[in-house]
C-alpha cells in the first residue's frame, strides 16, 4: 500500500494567477439555493490543472517526508497563502515559464533517482518575492499521483457554499412595543449564539468552514431602502443604524445579509488556515413592527 508520507502547500500554476488567498470562484450562472438565498461567485469547481502540472492550495506528494515542515515555512503568506508551483517534466530544454510546450526526454522518462515507470519532474515555487525557483526534483508516475488538496478543498467549499442555508439573525428594534412616528427607530443584528464551525468534506481531506454575515441591505418597508452597510447596529444611544417613520401604521420590511466566511483544511493530522472562502450567498429575513402615532402631552415642572 502507498504511504503519504507528506504534504506541501503548492500555489496555482503560471497559467492562473491567485492573490493572497488560496480559493477563488470562477464566473458564471448563480447557484440556485432556494428559501430566499442565493450564492454568487460560485461557478464551476476549481480543479488543478494536472495536464500542465500547475496545483494550488496544497498537494500531497508521495515519498517525501518532511515536505509538511518545509511547505510550511514557504511563501510570504501564512500557509503558503502566496504560493506559485509548477511542475514540469526534467528536460533541458522545457521552460516553467512556458510549461504548455513541454517536451520528454530521455533525463526524465530513465532516470536513476526514479523507480521504474516514474519520472522526473522538476518543481518551480512562485512567490510574491520569488520568481520561478527552483525547489526540488520530484519522481512521479505521472502528474496524477499528485493529489490536488487545495483544488478539492476548494471545491467543496464551493459546494458546500451552493447548499448551504445560513440561519436567521436575532433582529431587534427599539423601541420595542411600537415606533413613535417621527422619532428615530434603532436596529440591530447579530448572529445567533449557536452559530458554530462547520466540518464536511471526509477521507484525506477535511475542511471547517466558519460562516459570518458581511454587510445588510434593509428594506424599511415604507419605500426606502438603506444601501449596502457593514453596520450591524446596536441598541439606543449606541447605535447608528436608525429609521425615521413618517407615519403611523404596520409596517413590513426586510434585511439582505451577505454572508461570507474563512475555512481550514486539514490533512495528514495538520490543520492548515484560515483562508477567504470567496463567494458570498444572500438571504432575505423579514420582520414587521408597528409605527404608533406621536402625541404631545403638556407636564409641569
Amino acid at each position: 500500500m502507498r504511504r503519504w508520507l507528506g504534504v506541501m502547500a503548492l500555489g496555482l500554476g503560471f497559467l492562473v494567477s491567485l492573490a493572497g488567498t488560496p480559493v477563488r470562484a470562477e464566473g458564471g450562472a448563480p447557484c440556485s439555493h432556494g428559501q430566499g438565498i442565493q450564492a454568487t461567485q460560485c461557478g464551476t469547481d476549481l480543479q488543478a490543472d494536472q495536464v500542465k502540472g500547475d496545483f494550488h492550495g496544497l498537494i500531497m506528494v508521495p515519498g517525501k517526508p518532511g515536505v509538511l515542515d518545509a511547505a510550511a515555512h514557504a511563501g510570504t503568506k501564512a500557509g503558503c497563502g502566496d504560493c506559485m508551483w509548477t511542475l514540469i517534466l526534467a528536460c533541458l530544454h522545457n521552460d516553467p515559464n512556458h510549461p504548455e510546450d513541454q517536451d520528454p526526454c530521455g533525463n526524465a522518462a530513465n532516470n536513476p533517482i526514479c523507480d521504474k515507470g516514474q519520472l522526473l519532474y522538476r518543481l518551480y515555487l512562485t512567490t510574491d518575492a520569488v520568481q520561478n525557483r527552483l525547489v526540488d526534483l520530484i519522481c512521479l508516475g505521472g502528474i496524477n499521483d499528485v493529489v490536488p488538496v487545495g483544488d478539492q478543498a476548494a471545491t467543496d467549499v464551493q459546494r458546500y457554499l451552493r447548499d448551504v442555508t445560513p440561519p436567521n439573525l436575532d433582529l431587534h428594534v427599539a423601541p420595542p412595543k411600537g415606533i413613535p412616528a417621527g422619532l428615530p427607530a434603532y436596529f440591530w443584528v447579530r448572529p445567533p449564539a449557536d452559530l458554530t464551525p462547520a466540518p464536511f468534506g471526509g477521507g484525506q481531506i477535511t475542511e471547517t468552514i466558519t460562516l459570518a454575515p458581511q454587510r445588510f441591505n434593509w428594506t424599511w418597508g415604507d419605500g426606502v431602502v438603506s444601501g449596502w452597510t457593514t453596520d450591524a447596529g446596536a441598541p439606543y444611544p449606541d447605535g447608528t443604524l436608525t429609521h425615521t417613520y413618517d407615519k403611523a401604521g404596520h409596517y413590513n420590511g426586510q434585511v439582505v445579509t451577505e454572508w461570507g466566511g474563512t475555512y481550514t483544511i486539514t490533512v495528514a493530522g495538520v490543520t492548515f488556515g484560515p483562508y477567504n472562502a470567496l463567494g458570498t450567498i444572500t438571504k432575505t429575513q423579514p420582520f414587521a413592527l408597528v409605527v404608533l402615532r406621536a402625541h404631545s402631552t403638556l407636564v409641569s415642572h
